[in-house]
Protein backbone atom coordinates (compact mmCIF):
# COMPACT_ATOMS: atom_id res chain seq x y z
CA UNK A 1 0.00 0.00 0.00
CA UNK A 2 2.57 2.53 0.54
CA UNK A 3 5.66 3.33 -1.73
CA UNK A 4 9.02 4.25 -0.62
CA UNK A 5 11.93 5.37 -2.70
CA UNK A 6 15.58 6.01 -1.39
CA UNK A 7 16.76 9.65 -2.68
CA UNK A 8 19.91 12.46 -2.70
CA UNK A 9 19.91 13.67 0.52
CA UNK A 10 20.50 17.88 1.06
CA UNK A 11 22.57 17.96 4.38
CA UNK A 12 25.12 20.13 6.26
CA UNK A 13 28.57 20.27 5.21
CA UNK A 14 30.46 19.04 8.28
CA UNK A 15 33.55 20.59 6.94
CA UNK A 16 31.66 23.91 7.03
CA UNK A 17 29.29 23.67 9.87
CA UNK A 18 31.49 22.16 12.67
CA UNK A 19 28.73 22.03 15.45
CA UNK A 20 25.51 20.93 14.00
CA UNK A 21 23.50 21.48 17.01
CA UNK A 22 23.78 25.57 16.02
CA UNK A 23 21.92 25.54 12.62
CA UNK A 24 19.35 23.21 14.00
CA UNK A 25 15.88 23.76 14.77
CA UNK A 26 12.60 21.95 15.74
CA UNK A 27 9.44 21.21 13.45
CA UNK A 28 7.86 25.26 12.62
CA UNK A 29 4.80 24.57 14.39
CA UNK A 30 5.96 23.66 17.64
CA UNK A 31 8.36 26.67 17.87
CA UNK A 32 7.55 30.13 19.63
CA UNK A 33 7.95 33.00 18.61
CA UNK A 34 10.63 33.64 21.21
CA UNK A 35 12.30 30.62 20.71
CA UNK A 36 12.15 31.75 16.67
CA UNK A 37 14.23 35.00 17.61
CA UNK A 38 16.52 32.81 19.86
CA UNK A 39 17.05 30.30 17.14
CA UNK A 40 17.57 33.20 14.46
CA UNK A 41 20.43 34.30 17.01
CA UNK A 42 22.47 31.12 17.19
CA UNK A 43 23.93 31.01 14.03
CA UNK A 44 23.86 32.75 10.42
CA UNK A 45 22.69 29.34 8.94
CA UNK A 46 20.38 28.04 11.08
CA UNK A 47 17.44 26.43 9.44
CA UNK A 48 15.39 28.21 11.00
CA UNK A 49 15.81 30.74 7.94
CA UNK A 50 14.55 28.42 5.60
CA UNK A 51 11.24 26.79 7.37
CA UNK A 52 10.39 29.96 9.67
CA UNK A 53 11.38 33.18 8.73
CA UNK A 54 11.23 36.31 10.69
CA UNK A 55 8.67 39.40 8.54
CA UNK A 56 10.35 42.23 8.62
CA UNK A 57 8.86 45.69 7.90
CA UNK A 58 8.77 46.81 3.95
CA UNK A 59 8.20 43.02 3.42
CA UNK A 60 5.86 43.26 0.37
CA UNK A 61 4.35 40.66 -2.05
CA UNK A 62 7.87 40.42 -3.72
CA UNK A 63 10.01 40.65 -0.49
CA UNK A 64 9.36 38.52 1.78
CA UNK A 65 10.34 35.52 4.49
CA UNK A 66 9.49 33.01 1.71
CA UNK A 67 11.54 34.54 -0.89
CA UNK A 68 14.59 35.15 1.39
CA UNK A 69 14.03 31.37 2.39
CA UNK A 70 14.47 30.53 -1.27
CA UNK A 71 17.46 32.86 -1.33
CA UNK A 72 19.09 30.95 1.39
CA UNK A 73 18.67 28.18 -0.05
CA UNK A 74 20.40 28.73 -3.29
CA UNK A 75 23.43 30.52 -1.36
CA UNK A 76 23.97 27.72 0.86
CA UNK A 77 23.78 25.23 -1.90
CA UNK A 78 26.28 27.70 -4.12
CA UNK A 79 28.62 28.22 -0.89
CA UNK A 80 28.40 24.54 -0.46
CA UNK A 81 26.96 24.91 3.27
CA UNK A 82 24.57 22.25 1.98
CA UNK A 83 25.85 19.40 0.04
CA UNK A 84 23.87 17.06 -1.82
CA UNK A 85 24.64 13.07 -0.89
CA UNK A 86 26.08 11.57 -4.35
CA UNK A 87 23.67 8.73 -4.67
CA UNK A 88 20.56 7.95 -3.67
CA UNK A 89 20.07 6.70 -0.15
CA UNK A 90 17.38 5.75 2.95
CA UNK A 91 18.63 6.97 6.60
CA UNK A 92 18.35 5.37 9.77
CA UNK A 93 17.77 7.95 12.05
CA UNK A 94 17.45 7.09 15.60
CA UNK A 95 17.00 9.42 18.92
CA UNK A 96 18.07 8.68 22.40
CA UNK A 97 15.70 10.64 25.37
CA UNK A 98 14.67 10.18 28.93
CA UNK A 99 11.31 10.89 30.19
CA UNK A 100 10.97 12.69 34.20
CA UNK A 101 14.76 10.80 34.94
CA UNK A 102 13.36 7.21 33.89
CA UNK A 103 15.56 4.99 31.55
CA UNK A 104 17.06 5.98 28.38
CA UNK A 105 14.74 5.31 24.82
CA UNK A 106 15.70 4.86 21.93
CA UNK A 107 13.41 5.17 19.04
CA UNK A 108 14.62 3.91 15.28
CA UNK A 109 12.96 5.78 11.85
CA UNK A 110 13.67 5.34 8.89
CA UNK A 111 14.04 8.67 6.37
CA UNK A 112 12.76 7.53 2.87
CA UNK A 113 11.00 9.22 0.58
CA UNK A 114 6.83 8.07 0.42
CA UNK A 115 4.91 8.22 -2.90
CA UNK A 116 1.89 11.12 -1.79
CA UNK A 117 -1.61 9.43 -2.31
CA UNK A 118 -4.55 10.93 -1.38
CA UNK A 119 -6.34 9.86 2.12
CA UNK A 120 -9.21 8.16 0.52
CA UNK A 121 -6.59 5.61 -1.14
CA UNK A 122 -6.62 3.91 2.70
CA UNK A 123 -2.49 4.25 1.70
CA UNK A 124 -1.41 7.11 4.25
CA UNK A 125 -4.11 7.75 7.29
CA UNK A 126 -4.18 10.89 8.88
CA UNK A 127 -5.37 11.33 12.43
CA UNK A 128 -5.65 15.08 12.92
CA UNK A 129 -7.84 17.85 11.31
CA UNK A 130 -6.40 20.76 9.46
CA UNK A 131 -7.06 24.28 9.33
CA UNK A 132 -6.24 26.53 5.89
CA UNK A 133 -4.02 29.01 7.44
CA UNK A 134 -1.18 26.72 7.91
CA UNK A 135 -1.31 24.88 4.59
CA UNK A 136 -1.61 28.53 2.87
CA UNK A 137 1.44 29.49 4.66
CA UNK A 138 3.10 26.17 3.74
CA UNK A 139 2.30 25.94 -0.06
CA UNK A 140 3.75 29.59 -0.14
CA UNK A 141 6.89 28.26 1.30
CA UNK A 142 6.91 25.43 -0.36
CA UNK A 143 6.61 27.49 -4.29
CA UNK A 144 9.25 29.35 -3.28
CA UNK A 145 11.90 26.95 -1.64
CA UNK A 146 10.89 23.40 -3.58
CA UNK A 147 11.98 21.02 -1.48
CA UNK A 148 10.59 18.92 1.61
CA UNK A 149 12.33 20.97 4.52
CA UNK A 150 11.76 18.86 6.90
CA UNK A 151 10.64 15.52 7.64
CA UNK A 152 7.14 14.28 8.31
CA UNK A 153 6.46 11.57 11.03
CA UNK A 154 4.38 8.73 9.95
CA UNK A 155 4.10 5.54 11.87
CA UNK A 156 3.40 1.58 10.37
CA UNK A 157 2.09 -1.19 11.97
CA UNK A 158 3.59 -4.15 13.64
CA UNK A 159 7.34 -4.76 14.24
CA UNK A 160 10.12 -2.57 13.14
CA UNK A 161 11.00 -3.48 9.32
CA UNK A 162 14.43 -4.48 8.92
CA UNK A 163 15.50 -2.22 11.52
CA UNK A 164 17.58 -5.21 12.51
CA UNK A 165 19.47 -5.47 9.73
CA UNK A 166 19.88 -1.70 8.87
CA UNK A 167 21.42 -1.30 12.56
CA UNK A 168 23.76 -4.29 11.59
CA UNK A 169 24.58 -3.05 8.69
CA UNK A 170 25.29 0.81 9.50
CA UNK A 171 29.13 1.96 9.81
CA UNK A 172 30.21 2.42 13.27
CA UNK A 173 30.34 6.14 13.24
CA UNK A 174 26.95 7.95 12.28
CA UNK A 175 27.36 10.39 9.52
CA UNK A 176 25.54 13.20 12.22
CA UNK A 177 25.19 13.01 15.61
CA UNK A 178 24.61 15.58 17.97
CA UNK A 179 22.73 16.46 21.26
CA UNK A 180 20.11 18.92 21.12
CA UNK A 181 19.12 22.01 24.07
CA UNK A 182 16.18 19.28 25.64
CA UNK A 183 18.98 16.59 26.10
CA UNK A 184 18.33 14.09 22.82
CA UNK A 185 20.44 12.15 21.16
CA UNK A 186 19.59 12.60 17.71
CA UNK A 187 22.43 10.31 14.87
CA UNK A 188 21.90 9.43 11.30
CA UNK A 189 23.39 6.53 9.73
CA UNK A 190 23.25 6.54 5.50
CA UNK A 191 22.01 3.34 3.36
CA UNK A 192 23.21 3.20 0.21
CA UNK A 193 22.66 -0.41 -0.23
CA UNK A 194 20.20 -1.81 -2.86
CA UNK A 195 19.31 -4.72 -1.42
CA UNK A 196 18.24 -3.91 1.49
CA UNK A 197 16.38 -0.23 -0.15
CA UNK A 198 14.71 -2.85 -2.35
CA UNK A 199 14.03 -5.24 0.91
CA UNK A 200 12.55 -1.80 2.80
CA UNK A 201 10.65 -1.27 -0.09
CA UNK A 202 9.38 -4.31 -0.62
CA UNK A 203 8.03 -4.76 3.25
CA UNK A 204 6.25 -1.15 3.27
CA UNK A 205 4.14 -2.33 0.08
CA UNK A 206 2.11 -4.77 2.59
CA UNK A 207 1.17 -2.24 5.06
CA UNK A 208 -0.58 1.78 5.70
CA UNK A 209 1.06 4.53 6.64
CA UNK A 210 -0.24 6.92 9.71
CA UNK A 211 0.68 10.15 10.20
CA UNK A 212 1.51 11.07 13.66
CA UNK A 213 3.09 14.34 13.20
CA UNK A 214 2.80 16.81 10.17
CA UNK A 215 -0.68 16.86 8.55
CA UNK A 216 -0.27 20.18 7.13
CA UNK A 217 3.08 19.14 5.15
CA UNK A 218 1.13 16.29 3.46
CA UNK A 219 -1.27 18.01 2.31
CA UNK A 220 0.83 21.26 1.55
CA UNK A 221 2.88 18.87 -0.21
CA UNK A 222 -0.48 17.05 -2.63
CA UNK A 223 -1.55 20.11 -3.43
CA UNK A 224 2.40 21.21 -4.73
CA UNK A 225 2.22 18.04 -6.20
CA UNK A 226 -1.37 18.46 -7.96
CA UNK A 227 0.22 22.26 -8.83
CA UNK A 228 3.20 20.68 -10.47
CA UNK A 229 1.63 17.91 -12.46
CA UNK A 230 -0.70 20.36 -14.34
CA UNK A 231 2.11 22.65 -15.84
CA UNK A 232 4.18 19.23 -16.55
CA UNK A 233 3.28 18.97 -20.39
CA UNK A 234 5.69 15.79 -20.79
CA UNK A 235 5.56 12.13 -20.99
CA UNK A 236 3.00 10.92 -18.68
CA UNK A 237 5.22 8.01 -17.53
CA UNK A 238 8.26 10.58 -16.08
CA UNK A 239 5.85 12.70 -14.90
CA UNK A 240 4.62 10.37 -12.54
CA UNK A 241 7.72 9.58 -11.33
CA UNK A 242 9.11 13.63 -10.81
CA UNK A 243 9.98 14.38 -7.32
CA UNK A 244 7.04 16.34 -6.51
CA UNK A 245 5.45 12.64 -6.00
CA UNK A 246 6.78 12.19 -3.40
CA UNK A 247 7.17 13.50 0.32
CA UNK A 248 10.38 13.11 2.67
CA UNK A 249 8.87 10.57 5.75
CA UNK A 250 10.38 9.77 9.08
CA UNK A 251 8.88 6.02 9.22
CA UNK A 252 8.59 4.76 12.90
CA UNK A 253 7.07 1.32 13.69
CA UNK A 254 4.35 1.16 15.84
CA UNK A 255 5.73 -1.37 17.81
CA UNK A 256 9.16 0.64 18.81
CA UNK A 257 9.68 1.00 22.48
CA UNK A 258 10.69 4.49 21.84
CA UNK A 259 7.67 5.41 20.32
CA UNK A 260 6.25 7.89 23.03
CA UNK A 261 2.85 10.09 22.80
CA UNK A 262 2.60 12.81 25.62
CA UNK A 263 -0.57 13.82 27.14
CA UNK A 264 -2.01 17.56 25.90
CA UNK A 265 -3.50 19.17 28.95
CA UNK A 266 -6.24 21.38 28.76
CA UNK A 267 -6.51 24.67 30.52
CA UNK A 268 -9.83 27.00 30.75
CA UNK A 269 -10.31 30.69 31.67
CA UNK A 270 -13.42 29.93 33.45
CA UNK A 271 -14.91 26.65 35.08
CA UNK A 272 -18.25 25.70 33.64
CA UNK A 273 -20.62 27.11 35.93
CA UNK A 274 -20.83 29.75 38.71
CA UNK A 275 -18.02 27.95 41.25
CA UNK A 276 -16.03 24.92 41.62
CA UNK A 277 -18.27 23.53 44.37
CA UNK A 278 -21.50 24.02 41.67
CA UNK A 279 -18.82 22.35 39.18
CA UNK A 280 -18.39 19.54 40.94
CA UNK A 281 -22.02 18.79 42.18
CA UNK A 282 -23.05 19.03 38.38
CA UNK A 283 -20.79 16.22 37.03
CA UNK A 284 -20.91 13.82 39.82
CA UNK A 285 -23.53 11.85 38.44
CA UNK A 286 -21.22 10.78 35.77
CA UNK A 287 -17.95 10.94 37.63
CA UNK A 288 -17.30 10.02 41.29
CA UNK A 289 -14.87 12.80 42.85
CA UNK A 290 -11.87 12.60 44.42
CA UNK A 291 -10.15 15.25 46.68
CA UNK A 292 -6.09 15.04 46.74
CA UNK A 293 -4.02 17.34 48.68
CA UNK A 294 -1.37 18.75 46.79
CA UNK A 295 1.87 20.95 47.56
CA UNK A 296 2.08 24.59 46.96
CA UNK A 297 5.17 23.84 44.31
CA UNK A 298 3.87 24.13 41.00
CA UNK A 299 6.51 21.25 39.70
CA UNK A 300 5.60 19.09 43.27
CA UNK A 301 1.96 19.51 43.26
CA UNK A 302 1.67 18.74 39.35
CA UNK A 303 3.77 15.25 40.38
CA UNK A 304 1.41 14.68 42.70
CA UNK A 305 -1.49 15.06 41.05
CA UNK A 306 -0.04 12.97 37.87
CA UNK A 307 1.23 10.06 40.73
CA UNK A 308 -2.61 9.43 41.59
CA UNK A 309 -3.76 10.33 38.15
CA UNK A 310 -1.85 7.11 36.83
CA UNK A 311 -1.07 5.11 39.75
CA UNK A 312 -2.31 1.50 40.07
CA UNK A 313 -5.85 0.58 40.58
CA UNK A 314 -6.89 3.74 38.50
CA UNK A 315 -9.43 2.63 36.25
CA UNK A 316 -10.13 4.16 32.74
CA UNK A 317 -10.84 7.60 32.15
CA UNK A 318 -9.52 9.10 35.15
CA UNK A 319 -8.99 12.94 35.54
CA UNK A 320 -7.22 15.24 37.08
CA UNK A 321 -8.46 18.95 37.77
CA UNK A 322 -6.79 21.77 39.86
CA UNK A 323 -9.07 25.27 40.39
CA UNK A 324 -6.50 26.91 42.32
CA UNK A 325 -5.53 26.48 46.01
CA UNK A 326 -4.08 23.29 48.04
CA UNK A 327 -6.54 20.75 46.49
CA UNK A 328 -7.07 18.94 42.84
CA UNK A 329 -9.76 16.71 42.15
CA UNK A 330 -9.53 12.95 40.32
CA UNK A 331 -12.78 12.41 38.09
CA UNK A 332 -13.37 9.26 37.34
CA UNK A 333 -15.87 8.41 34.96
CA UNK A 334 -18.52 6.36 36.62
CA UNK A 335 -20.46 4.32 34.19
CA UNK A 336 -19.10 4.01 31.16
CA UNK A 337 -23.07 3.98 29.50
CA UNK A 338 -22.59 7.59 29.23
CA UNK A 339 -20.56 7.67 26.39
CA UNK A 340 -23.23 6.37 24.30
CA UNK A 341 -25.13 9.56 24.91
CA UNK A 342 -24.00 11.48 21.51
CA UNK A 343 -25.56 14.67 21.26
CA UNK A 344 -25.01 15.14 17.68
CA UNK A 345 -24.02 12.75 14.98
CA UNK A 346 -23.16 9.41 16.45
CA UNK A 347 -19.14 8.54 16.25
CA UNK A 348 -17.44 5.01 17.08
CA UNK A 349 -16.87 4.13 20.30
CA UNK A 350 -13.25 4.19 19.19
CA UNK A 351 -13.65 7.73 18.89
CA UNK A 352 -16.23 8.20 22.14
CA UNK A 353 -14.20 6.40 24.42
CA UNK A 354 -10.79 8.80 23.30
CA UNK A 355 -9.92 10.61 27.00
CA UNK A 356 -9.62 13.77 24.80
CA UNK A 357 -13.36 13.46 23.64
CA UNK A 358 -14.26 12.31 26.71
CA UNK A 359 -12.84 15.46 28.82
CA UNK A 360 -14.59 17.83 26.20
CA UNK A 361 -17.76 16.04 25.82
CA UNK A 362 -18.46 15.38 29.42
CA UNK A 363 -16.05 17.31 31.62
CA UNK A 364 -15.91 21.01 29.60
CA UNK A 365 -18.41 21.55 26.67
CA UNK A 366 -21.44 19.13 28.48
CA UNK A 367 -21.80 20.97 31.45
CA UNK A 368 -22.10 24.34 29.38
CA UNK A 369 -24.24 22.43 26.87
CA UNK A 370 -26.67 21.69 30.03
CA UNK A 371 -26.68 24.94 31.25
CA UNK A 372 -27.52 26.70 27.86
CA UNK A 373 -24.63 28.04 27.19
CA UNK A 374 -22.07 27.62 23.99
CA UNK A 375 -18.43 26.21 24.34
CA UNK A 376 -15.53 27.84 25.13
CA UNK A 377 -14.48 30.01 22.85
CA UNK A 378 -11.04 29.70 20.79
CA UNK A 379 -9.21 32.42 23.41
CA UNK A 380 -10.86 30.55 26.60
CA UNK A 381 -9.19 27.13 25.99
CA UNK A 382 -5.77 27.00 25.22
CA UNK A 383 -3.54 23.31 25.15
CA UNK A 384 0.11 22.07 26.98
CA UNK A 385 2.26 19.14 27.24
CA UNK A 386 4.17 20.44 30.37
CA UNK A 387 1.54 19.77 33.44
CA UNK A 388 3.98 22.08 35.67
CA UNK A 389 3.01 25.29 33.43
CA UNK A 390 -0.61 24.27 33.30
CA UNK A 391 -0.77 24.43 37.33
CA UNK A 392 1.63 27.05 37.61
CA UNK A 393 -1.17 29.15 34.51
CA UNK A 394 -3.77 28.22 36.98
CA UNK A 395 -1.68 29.61 40.33
CA UNK A 396 -0.44 32.69 38.76
CA UNK A 397 -4.24 33.50 38.30
CA UNK A 398 -4.49 33.96 34.16
CA UNK A 399 -6.53 30.61 33.82
CA UNK A 400 -9.14 29.33 35.70
CA UNK A 401 -8.94 25.73 36.28
CA UNK A 402 -6.62 22.93 34.17
CA UNK A 403 -7.53 19.54 33.61
CA UNK A 404 -4.71 16.82 33.12
CA UNK A 405 -5.19 14.19 30.71
CA UNK A 406 -3.47 10.17 30.81
CA UNK A 407 -1.65 9.82 27.00
CA UNK A 408 -3.55 8.83 23.76
CA UNK A 409 -2.55 5.54 23.27
CA UNK A 410 -0.71 4.41 19.64
CA UNK A 411 -3.72 1.64 19.44
CA UNK A 412 -6.29 4.26 19.69
CA UNK A 413 -4.45 6.73 17.29
CA UNK A 414 -4.86 3.65 14.79
CA UNK A 415 -8.16 2.44 15.74
CA UNK A 416 -9.70 5.87 15.03
CA UNK A 417 -7.44 6.50 11.81
CA UNK A 418 -8.59 3.03 10.13
CA UNK A 419 -12.23 4.08 10.58
CA UNK A 420 -11.63 7.07 8.77
CA UNK A 421 -11.87 9.53 11.46
CA UNK A 422 -9.84 12.59 12.91
CA UNK A 423 -9.20 13.11 16.63
CA UNK A 424 -9.84 16.03 18.44
CA UNK A 425 -7.82 18.80 18.06
CA UNK A 426 -4.47 18.76 20.37
CA UNK A 427 -5.02 14.57 21.04
CA UNK A 428 -1.68 13.56 21.08
CA UNK A 429 2.13 15.10 21.60
CA UNK A 430 4.63 12.47 19.69
CA UNK A 431 7.68 12.99 21.84
CA UNK A 432 10.76 14.05 21.19
CA UNK A 433 9.44 15.58 17.72
CA UNK A 434 12.14 14.96 14.79
CA UNK A 435 14.52 17.38 14.16
CA UNK A 436 14.44 19.76 11.05
CA UNK A 437 18.13 20.14 9.01
CA UNK A 438 19.47 16.72 9.37
CA UNK A 439 18.64 16.02 6.16
CA UNK A 440 16.53 17.81 3.47
CA UNK A 441 14.80 16.59 0.24
CA UNK A 442 15.31 18.79 -2.62
CA UNK A 443 12.90 18.67 -5.39
CA UNK A 444 13.89 19.30 -8.62
CA UNK A 445 11.26 19.23 -11.27
CA UNK A 446 13.16 17.49 -13.86
CA UNK A 447 14.66 14.84 -12.07
CA UNK A 448 13.57 11.31 -11.64
CA UNK A 449 12.76 9.04 -8.60
CA UNK A 450 14.36 5.50 -8.28
CA UNK A 451 11.92 3.29 -8.16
Amino acid sequence: MAHIAPFRGLRYNPGLIKDLSLVVAPPYDVISSEGQRTLHARHDQNVIRLILGESLDGDDAEQNRYSRAADYLRRWQAEKVLVRDPVPAVYLYQQTFRLDGAEELTRNAVIALLRLEEFGSRSVLPHERTIPGPKEDRLRLMQSCPANLSPVFGVYPGAPLEMDRLLAAREAKPAIGLLDRDGVGHRVWICQDRLMIESLRRGFERMPILIADGHHRYETALAFRDIMRARDRGDPTLVNLRPYNYIMMALVSADDPGLVILPIHRLLKQIPGSSLRAYLAHVTPRFTVERVAIPQEPEASAAALLERLRGTGAGPHRFGLYAGGGDGYLLSLADERVLEEEPSEAKPAAYRRLDVSIVHEHLIEGPLRRQGQPPPADDAITYTHDPVEALRSVRQGGWAAAFLLNPTRIAQVEQVAMAGLRMPPKSTFFYPKLLTGLVINPIIPDEIVEV
